[in-house]
């Protein structure tokens, strides 16, 4: 009855739509016809032999995937033929007149073969050693075997292109579980040596790049930080090695790709493009060569002919739950990129309703779960009202998803990972945060360009690069009036996946406490409990905070200022958010030590935010170049550091070091007023100093002295 409904709808959109039909090889009525969508722009072949459902043929992916055996484009040809035919033409098919192998759409996806009444004795025996009576695969030989006797065949046969795509990748499909069998039992036995990339790869990693690389396509759901890009990475140098690909193209958001990029040159050495600009200078960059190739996913739904013109041998989807709406137009575009291999990463493949998993499992397969008609049908429970109240036979997706899905929670390789991973997550600028961004810089420019600052003139300084940071996290910080805040919005996706496994906890870090309040806003509509540090609760309310979260196991997340990034115990948690980084390597690491440290039984992920194009993208750059150097200045007794020399001036040159040119604007930007804030900024801009180049000893001490000066008025 289901399979009936669906029909008569789609039998209903043909009517309903205006498609433009053309015959394509101007036989009477059993043609190729070309059926364009005048609304769409979509255009397709129908091919008919016949008026029953399941005699034709569409190009068509509802065609494909609804194993109906039809589909609205087939059904307007089919009423556009039937006005002028008279009814004993409509019983009649197309004639068979040669030997054809063809891939038929039903479920299960099958090779058939079509016989004309006259074939030779050996072309029969052909057909009885691989199909059934009718004509459809029966699986009892293999295809690694069929072309070769299709050839021997004293007719020509002629095997349709869907049909030899199909069988190529079975016998590929064969071929590779072979191969995946025999490395992970070299790997078991500890013989599987393989420098895929520039690092060495933990076990688990080892087996999900063959996982990746053997299933030809497929999904890693790794829990957050087990290394999902590495694994990627070392997954395509196996397909390099074994299948020869020359081009992978990349699916990122928009502040990951970078990421991306970053990562291939560290691990790898190929050769890396990042798509950007306008589509004038994307379209000159696509005519580029490139091993990898990364786009956002609204570049995507912009230059998806470009993207399938490249004609990439492997798509790689990050953050995949970006498609996880069937019906959103990147969802949809994102599906009509065409590569022979798929890798698909995603942390929280099933956020909140099973069409999601249904939607990124698409991209894969696009017949892995059946008709979305049948698997709703068969997995959705409904009250009498048609709403949705949960969900059932969830044994049979696992089933299904098995063979190409692949999750492993930091729990199942706990005695693999590393003591801590750290990881960086990058954000944009928000429209609404770049014009006060952009002020500030202006205002910046023209401070710097003075020859000599007066103590107003730094105070100024600082104030700007208070500012910017407070622009960076939300800009609520810097007008108290505008709730935008990238990091935030992030954040509210990461959370899921951080907190899925009810064995995980969480610090969050913020230098502003109204950031931490901002961030309690978002946990209080995750629904996900907390408690909330800063500097103006007693000693009494302090403890009471603390014992909260770590003895409520309903209390997931640890919200804190500074104040709690010293003297707390928080190893009940593994997880440490920085919502930014503080300039100083060693309030990191304070803040950091909260959770990994002596007693801590559980590897700590560290998930740094970071807004990418600004100050804070240049600071972090700072900061990994100079951490030995901040660490030995900030950290260490002695009076003696292995430093170079501070030319005079160093105070500007730090700044400039830190900021983009920025041209000045004919109005000064009016500064808030000074207060905790700019002294708070003067103290993190002299621990940036070190950043411009390692300071002698005296300079290093009075950099000491007015730090302490500035703590007190702290205080």
């Amino acid at each position: 009855m289901l399979r009936e409904e669906q029909i008569d709808i789609r039998r209903q959109r043909a009517k309903a739509g205006r498609f433009a039909i053309e015959n394509l090889t101007k036989k009477r009525v059993f043609s190729d016809y070309l059926v364009t969508n005048p609304e769409s722009r979509g255009r397709y072949t129908v091919t008919v032999r016949g008026f029953e459902v399941g005699d034709n043929a569409c190009t068509c992916p509802d065609f494909k995937s609804n194993t109906l055996g039809t589909c609205k484009h087939i059904e307007a040809v089919l009423e556009h033929l039937k006005d002028d035919l008279p009814a004993h033409l409509r019983k009649k098919k197309a004639a068979v007149t040669r030997p054809e192998v063809y891939l038929h759409y039903g479920d299960p996806l099958r090779v058939g073969l079509h016989l004309p009444p006259r074939h030779s004795d050996k072309l029969a025996q052909l057909a009885k050693r691989f199909f059934d009576d009718k004509g459809l695969w029966h699986g009892k030989g293999r295809f690694e075997d069929l072309i070769p006797e299709i050839e021997r065949a004293p007719e020509d046969v002629t095997v349709l292109s869907d049909a030899m795509e199909f069988i190529g990748r079975e016998v590929e499909q064969a071929e590779m579980l072979g191969k995946e069998r025999d490395w992970l039992a070299q790997l078991g036995a500890g013989a599987l040596d393989w420098p895929l990339l520039h690092v060495p790869l933990y076990e688990y990693q080892l087996r999900g790049a063959v996982f990746l690389a053997c299933r030809g396509r497929s999904i890693l759901g790794d829990d957050m930080g087990l290394g999902k890009t590495v694994q990627t990475l070392a997954a395509v140098e196996i397909l390099v090695r074994e299948r020869n690909i020359g081009r992978v193209l990349v699916v990122a958001p928009s502040s990951v790709k970078y990421q991306w990029a970053t990562e291939i040159r560290k691990f790898t050495s190929r050769a890396v493009q990042v798509i950007d600009g306008s589509p004038e200078e994307r379209l000159e960059q696509y005519r580029e060569p490139a091993f990898y190739r990364l786009v956002n996913y609204e570049q995507v739904v912009r230059d998806r002919e470009a993207l399938n013109a490249w004609k990439p041998d492997v798509v790689v989807l990050d953050e995949a739950q970006r498609i996880k709406n069937w019906e959103s137009k990147t969802s949809k575009e994102v599906k009509k990129l065409a590569s022979r291999y798929a890798m698909v990463l995603t942390g929280t493949p099933l956020e909140n309703r099973l069409e999601e998993l249904y939607s990124i499992v698409q991209f894969v397969d696009e017949r892995r779960f059946g008709p979305a008609f049948q698997f709703l049908h068969d997995h959705r429970v409904l009250d009498a009202d048609g709403n949705l109240i949960g969900y059932r036979n969830l044994d049979a997706i696992r089933g299904k998803l098995a063979p190409i899905f692949l999750r492993r929670t930091r729990a199942e390789v706990l005695t693999q990972l590393p003591e801590r991973t750290d990881s960086t997550v990058f954000v944009e600028l928000a429209d609404e945060q770049r014009g006060p961004y952009d002020d500030q810089c202006a205002t910046l420019a023209r401070l710097l360009g003075k020859g000599y600052l007066s103590d107003l003139d730094r105070k100024r300084v600082l104030a700007c690069l208070a500012n910017l940071r407070m622009i960076c996290d939300s800009l609520f910080l810097f007008d108290k009036r505008t709730r935008v805040s990238p990091k935030l919005a992030e954040l509210e996706v990461l959370l899921p996946e951080l907190l899925e496994d009810e064995a995980h906890k969480l610090v969050i870090f913020s230098q502003w406490e109204t950031m931490v309040q901002e961030t309690a806003a978002v946990l209080t509509k995750l629904d996900i409990g907390f408690s909330l540090l800063h500097g103006g609760l007693s000693g009494k309310e302090r403890q009471a905070v603390l014992k909260k979260f770590q003895t409520d196991a309903d209390c997931r997340a640890f919200l804190s200022t500074d104040a709690g990034g010293t003297g707390l115990n928080l190893q009940v948690a593994d997880t440490v958010v920085n919502l930014e980084l503080p300039w100083n390597p060693a309030t990191l690491e304070q803040r950091i030590a909260r959770v990994h440290r002596m007693g801590q039984k559980r590897p700590v992920r560290v998930v740094n935010l970071a807004t990418r194009d600004t100050i804070e993208e240049r600071v972090l750059r700072t900061l990994e170049a100079k951490r030995n150097l901040f660490a030995g200045l900030f950290d260490g007794d002695e009076d003696d550091v292995a430093v170079g020399t501070v030319a005079p001036g160093a105070l500007l040159s730090a700044v400039r070091e830190l900021l983009e040119e920025a041209k000045p604007e004919p109005t000064p930007t009016a500064l808030p007023a000074g207060g905790v804030e700019v002294w708070t900024a003067a103290a993190a801009f002299l621990e940036s100093l070190a950043a411009a180049g390692a300071p002698p000893p005296e300079v290093a001490g009075r950099l000491r002295t007015a730090l302490k000066g500035l703590e007190k008025r702290l205080e």
